[in-house]
């Protein structure tokens, strides 16, 4: 009998597995992928290194990087560039820069006089009383805290880059917990940022918080975990059945057509919300897990192209922009990918990542490429002044990308931790549970390993 059988060879498997190995417990991760690290993937393609899932780790927590040390990895760190501190979201057709502080604020030209006011004003306002925020939308907590410019010109394109959803369907609890917490704890979004920046400034909290990628792209970290987890990684493994006794969790998959099984004391479950209802569990988990509300997965194209820099009119001085559903233009956003991290494009070329559908242009989910390349370029000679066509591009689309916490996470979440209660050896991780970003898939394989002491 084993410890534990993960189910999902993305970033949260596969470090689940690996910090079990690492207290030298018997474990087995089964992935139906031939690939390691789900949406992790990093082509190098005509001198061309495109992600075509996420762009960026968050050291968010000092763990992260302690692991990055331990997997030998810190020699192969790719550091953001210091020419892409700017960030940029388009309003009236023009890149403007995101002010980084107050003065910057005044003069800014991001905001109108009264969205700079409704600013100022944001410390006098009264938080929401009992439990009503819990269930409280991004758009309802930011129209009421904030304004309507500031939703429109701020949060709605943040929430376009990092959900490529909704903030009238996202609840701002689940979605954005650190926004819910600094209203909770401190009555105000600026007062409890100017605390937890005297804690920072202090040394009482460390503020390591970096972003970060590797030399030869992200899909370095998954590779690297894979290769420490050696023949106790299952690629290619689509599971068959799950069934449980007194004991434990019998897990059986199919490789190559040949059916293996497993026995464990634990289950973990670290795949989508949308594959656990696919998996063949036993009744009644089964039942139960039928009555489970479905989340939402939008379809997002993310287009990498290249250009050359005598094409482009903008420095692209900046990590990139973030669209308003307001502007004039269909694509999301655009990160500066060769400006972000050096050597990522031939010397004389440029690569830009362009981010496209969503919960805003659902229509686009069939689009082909040359429809999507056309509404690129037409939108990046607006926004940018990039003209001619481009030297290279690649699409990658993701039909079931990134889970909306909306009204029905809350309901999925209550669901799942129904079936931890009920049956103690069973633990659900990853981003349909934890949060949407690779540091917090993390953290969350961090969590169930915790569990086994």
């Amino acid at each position: 009998m084993q410890d534990a059988i993960i189910i999902g060879g993305g970033i949260t498997g596969l470090t689940t597995g690996y910090l079990l190995q690492q207290k030298g417990l018997e474990i087995s991760v089964v992935e139906k992928s031939l690939r390691p690290g789900g949406p992790i993937q990093s082509v190098n393609h005509n001198g061309y290194l495109i992600e075509k899932g996420p762009n960026s780790l968050l050291v968010s927590d000092p763990w992260i990087d302690s692991l990055i040390q331990e997997l030998g990895l810190r020699d192969d760190i790719s550091k953001v560039s210091p020419d892409a501190k700017k960030r940029y979201i388009a309003r009236n057709g023009k890149p403007v820069s995101v002010p980084s502080g107050p003065f910057e604020l005044i003069g800014s030209p991001l905001f109108s006089f009264r969205g700079k006011l409704s600013l100022l004003a944001e410390p006098f306002k009264k938080p929401l009383s009992g439990d009503k925020s819990n269930f409280e939308t991004v758009s309802e907590f930011v129209k009421r805290r904030l304004g309507q410019e500031i939703l429109d010109y701020a949060v709605d394109p943040f929430v376009g880059g990092i959900y490529a959803g909704d903030p009238d369907e996202l609840i701002l609890k689940d979605a954005f917990p650190i926004l819910w917490e600094l209203e909770r704890n401190h009555g105000s979004l600026l007062k409890g940022m100017r605390s937890k920046r005297k804690d920072h400034s202090s040394g009482s909290i460390p503020n390591r918080s970096q972003s970060l990628n590797f030399n030869e792209g992200l899909h370095t970290l998954p590779k690297a975990i894979a290769k420490k987890l050696g023949n106790r990684l299952w690629l290619g493994s689509q599971g068959v059945a799950i069934n449980r006794n007194d004991r434990g969790w019998q897990v059986t998959w199919k490789r190559e057509g040949e059916n293996f099984e497993g026995f464990a004391k634990r289950l973990f479950v670290c795949i989508p919300s949308k594959d656990v209802r696919k998996l063949a569990w036993p009744y009644p988990i089964s039942d139960w897990i039928s009555g489970c509300p479905e989340l939402p997965y939008p379809t997002v194209h993310s287009l990498t192209l290249g250009y050359r820099r005598e094409q482009i009119q903008h420095p692209l001085d900046g990590f990139g922009i973030l669209v308003p559903k307001r502007e004039p233009a269909t694509i999301l956003g655009a990160i500066f990918n060769s400006s972000v991290y050096p050597e990522r494009a031939p010397e004389d070329q440029r690569l830009i990542t362009v981010m496209l559908g969503g919960r805003r242009d659902p229509q686009l989910a069939d689009s082909d490429e040359e429809e999507l390349v056309d509404i690129a370029r037409s939108d990046l000679k607006y926004l940018l002044g990039i003209t001619g066509a481009p030297s290279f591009q690649y699409l990658t689309t993701w039909k079931q990308a990134i889970p909306q916490y909306t009204s029905a996470f809350v309901q999925w979440k209550s669901c799942i931790q129904t079936l931890e209660t009920d049956y103690p050896g069973l633990r659900f991780g990853g981003n349909s549970v934890d949060g949407i970003a690779l540091s917090s898939s993390l953290l969350s394989a961090k969590r169930l390993s915790e569990i086994i002491d």
